[in-house]
């Protein structure tokens, strides 16, 4: 069909007129790839098709602008462009097209993942490897590139971060404060008997705190006790707190 006028419109669209006196709005990478404007006619086929062919263009774009911003795995596009209600075929062919252009490679994006949690986070290996699996990249994937995060990587880290989290803690006794910490740095994906060691080796001393809490309880305690039975009932209620 011949094109008698064309118009550029926003969001990569072209208004065809046809000579028919007909017009349909075509994706730019349509008229590019078909030649459109320079032989100043489309097919029946595409013009028949316009709609899917466009559809299928503009869910490119849009996964184009979405990674341009950010690195992302093949699920996290995928997700973006259903809940734009792009048809799931159209995903498909999009995320393949992407991946033919090097755009999208879960290897890659892992690895970036990794190193830059590694640099510019807290984070550790369990945690990390639980983000990747929320991402839906491969485990095989996973495993390879955490290997960069070694054991080696790990202690080194948590020698830097233990003690300055350990600095934060208040009144707490030795027991409650190993046990915070390693809460603390094992919800953040490290190995916990690694954190106990370097616990092992870091002077913390407790006494103010035993007498803190030695005062509360004896105000709470005396209330209706005394004698022994005051004094056991204190000690009793400071070892469950971990003080000795």
């Amino acid at each position: 069909m011949k094109i008698a006028k064309f118009t550029k419109q926003k969001n990569s669209m072209y208004k065809l007129l046809l000579e028919n006196g007909e017009s349909i709005l075509a994706h730019e990478d349509l008229i590019l790839k078909k030649d459109i404007l320079l032989k100043r006619e489309i097919s029946d086929y595409d013009i028949a098709n316009i709609n899917i062919l466009n559809n299928n263009y503009n869910a490119y774009d849009l996964a184009v602008k979405y990674i341009g911003s950010k690195y992302r795995s093949c699920f996290e596009v995928y997700a973006y462009l259903k809940n734009k209600e792009i048809d799931k075929d159209v995903i498909n062919e999009v995320i393949d097209r992407l991946k033919k252009q090097s755009y999208l490679d879960d290897r890659a994006y892992a690895k970036a993942f990794v190193n830059d949690r590694m640099k510019f986070s807290n984070h550790g290996p369990g945690k990390i490897k639980k983000e990747l699996e929320e991402r839906r990249v491969d485990d095989a994937i996973i495993d390879d590139v955490l290997r960069n995060f070694s054991s080696d990587v790990e202690k080194e880290k948590l020698l830097k971060l233990v003690p300055k989290y350990v600095k934060t803690i208040k009144n707490k006794s030795r027991y409650q404060m190993v046990n915070k910490v390693c809460d603390y740095f094992g919800n953040l994906g490290y190995n916990r008997s690694c954190v106990s060691d370097i616990l092992s080796t870091i002077e913390y001393d407790d006494s103010e705190a035993r007498e803190k809490e030695y005062k509360r309880l004896y105000n709470k305690y005396s209330r209706k006790y005394s004698g022994s039975d005051l004094e056991l009932k204190i000690k009793q209620s400071m070892y469950k707190n971990g003080y000795k």
